[in-house]
């Protein structure tokens, strides 16, 4: 494995594949929300040379989007993509951690659809198990 280019930059230098990529996101309650499956970056044009004063930034997490294109190929529409935004990442470790909570997203809207309209109607599904 090839060493991270040395940088002058004023941030942490991370390695997308190795820091952030199939990582867990945490909210900041410390429940998980989901894994990052890809990551949007602004400053890459195909074709031209990266400028090595604007190195290329970060801008949102894409989270579990990731099955259905490996299963059946392609890539989904923008609009079902699960985008946090960078901005809101509090810390990279073991886990994503965010700074805010997991409904601030639309990420778990699954999660609550099945909660409500199949969980919910098992006998006992409306409460916490004793």
């Amino acid at each position: 494995m090839a060493d991270l280019p040395k940088h002058e930059s004023p941030g942490r230098v991370l390695d997308l594949n190795l820091h952030v990529l199939d990582r867990q996101v945490l909210d900041n309650d410390d429940v998980p929300i989901g894994h990052v499956d890809n990551v949007e970056v602004d400053g890459i044009e195909p074709g031209r040379e990266l400028d090595p004063d604007s190195p290329p930034v970060v801008t949102n997490l894409v989270l579990n989007s990731g099955l259905w294109p490996r299963m059946f190929g392609g890539r989904p529409p923008r609009s079902r993509m699960h985008l946090v935004p960078w901005s809101a990442v509090s810390a990279i470790g073991t886990a994503i951690g965010l700074g805010q909570p997991g409904s601030a997203f639309d990420v778990t809207w699954s999660e609550h659809w099945l909660r409500d309209q199949v969980i919910a109607r098992i006998p006992g599904g409306r409460h916490v198990p004793e």
